[in-house]
C-alpha cells in the first residue's frame, strides 16, 4: 500500500430488496502522521477535522491530497442480536463470501433477519430490533446499541490529542493492514482472544494473535490465539478470519482497543446485549459446537513423556490398581514410532510394544484405555515420506519447494515437511492410517503441534497464505475428530495443543507445555480462564506441568486438586506424574482428590452436557455466571464449574497449612463436604492444609454424586451404581431430572438426599 487509508466519509447506502444486505459505500482518504508528535491528518479541511487551529505552537500542516479509495461497509445479521460488518475496498471478493470461506463459520444465518434502514442527518441507522448499528457520516464512524438504546461500543474516532489530531480513527488500511479502533468506557473490562497465560482482564496488555509453539506458558506466546472478545458493557465479537490479529487493549493508547487485521480486509461479528452465556450462545450457534464424549474421558488420565515399552505401561496400570487409584486412561507419547523425533508416520513399534491389538486387550483387561500421540509433521528419512512428496499429499511454498516447518527446532537438524490436510486425498490418507489404531481399540489421540506452518505457502485448496498458519491447527484437528467419529460411530475426543476460532467443536484441548512451578500452575488457570470466554467447551492441563523444576510433592498435590475439578483430568510431564512418586503423604491425597473426581462424576456429566448443548465452557470465570458483578469480571485465580460449583485452587508449592484468600460472589456457599458456610459478594480467608482445597456450593442446589471405594478401578465400575443427591442450604422440593450415564434421562427424588446445612 502506497499510503496509509483512513475511511472518513459515508457516501451512499444500498438495501437488497429483502433487506437481508445493507451496502454502504464509504470514502478513504490517504492519512499522514506530522512525525513530531502522535496523531492523523487527512486532505479534508483542518476545521472539519477537528484541528485546533488556534494552538499557539501548532506546526506548519502541509495536508495530503484528498483523492478517494473507494471502500464498501456490508452489514447483515445472521440472527437477530448478531451483527455482522465486513469492512473492504470495493469490489473485493469477501463481499461476497457468506461467511463460511474461512471454514470457521459452519451456520451462515442460524436466523438472518431483515434489517430496518432509516438515513437521517449525519448519520445512518441499521436495526434489527435487538440490536442497532449507528453510522456516522463524516466523519466516518460507528456505533452499535443494545435493544433498549444503551450504548454498548463505539468507535475511537472522537479521541485527539492536544491539538486536535485524531488518534485512533475508525478504520486505519495501511502495510500493517486494517484497524479497527473502538473506544474503551469506563470500567470497562475486556476478555478473551483465546488460550492467554496473562491476566484474565487485557486491559494494558498488546496480543498478538498467532498460534505459536509457545514452548512453555511464561513466553507471551499462545498455542490457541482465539480472535474472539468479551466487554463487561454488553457485548461480544467474533473476527472471521485466519490472518494474525493484534489486539492493543488499552496498551499504546489507554482508552483506545485497537484490532489490526494483517490483511486488506476485516469480517467482523457482533453480538449485542444478553449476558455473557447468552452472547456464547449465539457465537456457537454461528461456529458450531462440539459433542460430549464418552464417560472415560472424564476419568483421570496418566501420561508421561516418555513410557519407553509396553511392560512400563503394564506396571503403571498394576501399580494404579495396587495403591487403589481409578484411572481409565495410558497416554503413550512418541516411543510407539520407529522414527520418532518430530515425526509420525504411524509405523507402530513392535519391537517396543508388540502387537498394538493385543497391547490394548492387556490395558482392557485391567480396564484401561490407550491414548496415542501424534503431530502432523513428518521426517524425510520415513519409510512414508516419499509417498507423501510424490502424490503432493506435503504442503509446498509459494515458490512450489517443499516447506518444512518453523520456529520448532528438530534433533537433527533436518527440516520437517507438513501434511496438506486442505487436499481432500492427503487427508483420506492420514485418517486411514488412523482406522487400523482405532480398529484395534486405540481410544483417542492427542494431537500435538500443528503451530509451525510457515507463512509463504500455497496450499492445495488455495487458501491464501495470510491465513493458512492460524487455520492449520483448524483442519488438523478436524482432519483427526472426524475419523475418530466415523469409524467409532461414537462423539469423537481428541487432545489438542494448538488452536484457533472454531477449535471448540473438537474436544479437548490442553493447555500445552505449562512449567512445574506454582507461576506455571497460576498461568495454566489464567490460560483456561481466557480459552473458556473464546472457544466454549471442553479443555486441561497437564498435572505437574510438563517441564521445569523438579516438581515438589506439594504443587503435585495442588495440581491434583486443581485436575480433579477441570472438565477433563490428566497427568503428564517430561518425569513420572504417578502419585506414588511423590511419597506417601502426596499419595494419599492424590488419592483422595482422584476418588472425589469419579465420585463427582454424576455432577460433570450434567454440566458437560449443558455446556456442550449451549455453547458454555464446562469451566467457567466467575464474569460468566455473574456479569453484573464489577470485581467477578477480573477475578482469574477461582473457576466456576458449571452454575453451582466454585473451586478455590492452592497456589503453593510446600506442604505446610496455608493461608487462602478469594473472592465469593453475591449469595450463600456452603462447602462441598464440610460444615463451612461463606457469604458473598466479598473476600474471605481460610487455612487449607495440603490435603484441602475450598470447593464451595452455590446454595439451592442439588448435586447428584456417585458412591466411590477401593474397588472402582475405572468409570466402567461406575455405570450402573446408584446416584445419591446431596442439596446445599434451602432447596425447592420435588424431583430431579438428569442425563444418565448412558444418555437416557433420569429423574431422582429428594427423599434420601445428603443435606447440608
Amino acid at each position: 500500500m502506497p499510503h496509509p487509508l483512513l475511511l472518513r466519509r459515508l457516501r451512499a447506502v444500498h438495501a437488497t430488496p429483502d433487506a437481508t444486505e445493507v451496502s454502504l459505500e464509504v470514502d478513504a482518504l490517504r492519512g499522514v502522521q506530522l512525525g513530531i508528535m502522535p496523531g492523523w491528518l487527512t486532505g479534508e479541511p483542518p476545521l472539519e477535522q477537528g484541528i485546533e487551529t488556534q494552538m499557539p505552537n501548532l506546526p506548519t500542516l502541509e495536508l495530503p491530497d484528498a483523492d478517494v479509495t473507494p471502500y464498501t461497509l456490508r452489514v447483515s445479521a445472521p440472527t437477530p442480536s448478531v451483527l455482522r460488518l465486513t469492512v473492504a475496498p470495493a469490489g473485493h471478493p469477501v463481499l461476497e463470501d457468506d461467511g463460511t470461506g474461512m471454514g470457521i463459520v459452519v451456520d451462515p444465518a442460524p436466523d438472518a433477519t431483515a434489517l430496518a434502514v432509516e438515513e437521517v442527518e449525519g448519520e445512518v441507522v441499521v436495526s434489527t430490533g435487538e440490536a442497532r448499528l449507528r453510522v456516522g457520516r463524516a466523519p466516518f464512524s460507528l456505533a452499535v446499541e443494545d435493544a433498549t438504546g444503551r450504548p454498548v461500543l463505539r468507535s475511537a474516532h472522537r479521541l485527539r490529542q492536544v491539538a486536535g489530531l485524531m488518534t485512533a480513527p475508525t478504520v486505519v488500511a495501511d502495510d500493517a493492514g486494517l484497524t479497527l479502533n473502538l473506544e474503551i468506557a469506563p470500567g470497562e473490562d475486556v476478555l478473551g482472544f483465546g488460550e492467554q497465560f496473562g491476566r484474565l482482564a487485557k486491559q494494558g496488555q498488546r496480543l498478538v494473535l498467532r498460534s505459536e509453539d509457545a514452548c512453555g506458558t511464561g513466553t507471551g506466546l499462545a498455542y490457541k490465539p482465539v480472535p474472539v472478545w468479551h466487554s463487561s458493557v454488553g457485548y461480544s465479537a467474533f473476527v472471521n478470519t485466519g490472518a494474525v490479529l493484534t489486539a492493543d487493549v488499552g496498551h499504546e493508547r489507554p482508552s483506545v482497543l485497537g484490532l489490526t487485521v494483517a490483511d486488506e480486509v476485516l469480517d467482523l461479528y457482533l453480538v449485542v446485549g444478553g449476558t455473557p452465556k447468552e452472547r456464547l450462545t449465539e457465537y456457537t450457534a454461528l461456529t458450531g459446537r462440539g459433542e460430549v464424549p464418552p464417560l472415560w474421558a472424564f476419568g483421570y488420565w496418566m501420561g508421561r513423556c516418555r513410557y519407553h515399552d509396553r511392560p512400563e505401561m503394564l506396571e503403571v496400570a498394576d501399580t494404579m490398581r495396587r495403591h487403589e487409584v481409578p484411572l481409565d486412561v495410558l497416554h503413550l507419547d512418541p516411543d510407539w514410532l520407529v522414527v520418532d523425533r518430530l515425526n509420525c508416520d504411524f509405523i507402530w513399534n513392535e519391537t517396543r510394544f508388540g502387537d498394538r491389538r493385543a497391547f490394548v486387550e492387556a490395558l482392557a483387561e485391567r480396564g484401561v484405555r490407550l491414548s496415542v500421540w501424534e503431530l502432523p509433521y513428518l521426517d524425510p528419512v520415513s519409510p512414508r515420506f516419499a509417498e507423501a512428496e510424490e502424490k503432493g499429499y506435503l504442503v509446498r511454498h509459494t515458490d512450489g519447494t517443499l516447506a518444512g516447518i518453523r520456529k520448532t527446532p528438530t534433533p537433527d537438524g533436518r527440516m520437517r515437511a507438513l501434511v496438506d490436510f486442505t487436499n481432500p486425498e492427503a487427508r483420506a490418507w492420514w485418517q486411514e492410517m488412523h482406522e487400523p489404531f482405532l480398529a484395534d481399540g486405540v481410544a483417542v489421540f492427542k494431537t500435538d503441534f500443528g503451530e509451525a506452518l510457515p507463512d509463504d505457502v500455497a496450499l492445495f485448496d488455495g487458501t491464501p497464505p495470510q491465513y493458512a498458519h492460524n487455520l492449520y491447527p483448524l483442519v488438523y484437528n478436524r482432519t483427526v475428530s472426524d475419523v475418530i467419529g466415523r469409524a467409532t460411530g461414537r462423539a469423537p475426543l481428541v487432545w489438542g495443543r494448538s488452536g484457533w476460532a472454531g477449535s471448540h467443536r473438537y474436544p479437548g484441548q490442553w493447555g500445552g507445555d505449562a512449567e512445574s512451578t506454582v507461576a506455571g500452575m497460576q498461568a495454566t488457570v489464567r490460560g483456561g480462564l481466557s480459552y473458556a470466554v473464546s472457544a466454549p467447551g471442553l479443555w486441561s492441563h497437564d498435572i505437574g506441568g510438563f517441564f521445569g523444576p523438579e516438581l515438589t510433592p506439594g504443587l503435585y498435590v495442588r495440581w491434583t486438586q486443581l485436575g480433579a475439578f477441570s472438565p477433563l483430568m490428566r497427568a503428564h510431564g517430561l518425569r513420572p506424574r504417578e502419585p506414588w512418586a511423590f511419597g506417601d503423604e502426596a499419595l494419599d491425597a492424590a488419592r483422595h482428590w482422584v476418588r472425589l473426581r469419579y465420585a463427582m462424576l454424576p455432577t460433570l456429566w450434567q454440566v458437560a452436557h449443558e455446556s456442550l448443548a449451549h455453547g458454555w465452557p464446562v469451566l467457567r470465570p466467575l464474569g460468566l455466571e455473574f456479569p453484573d458483578d464489577p470485581v467477578a469480571q477480573s477475578v482469574d485465580d477461582v473457576f466456576m464449574v458449571g452454575s453451582d460449583l466454585l473451586v478455590v485452587p492452592v497456589f503453593d508449592d510446600g506442604t505446610a497449612p496455608v493461608r487462602r484468600r478469594f473472592y465469593v460472589p453475591a449469595g450463600t456457599w456452603r462447602e462441598l463436604d464440610g460444615e463451612g458456610s461463606f457469604t458473598g459478594p466479598g473476600f474471605h480467608e481460610v487455612e487449607v492444609r495440603l490435603d484441602e482445597m475450598p470447593v464451595l456450593v452455590r446454595a439451592g442446589a442439588v448435586l447428584p454424586r456417585v458412591e466411590v471405594g477401593p474397588d472402582v478401578r475405572s468409570t466402567d465400575d461406575l455405570v450402573d451404581r446408584p446416584w445419591t443427591l446431596h442439596a446445599y442450604g434451602d432447596v425447592a422440593e420435588g424431583p430431579r431430572r438428569f442425563v444418565g450415564f448412558d444418555g437416557s434421562p433420569v429423574e431422582l427424588g429428594l427423599d434420601g438426599a445428603v443435606r447440608h446445612g
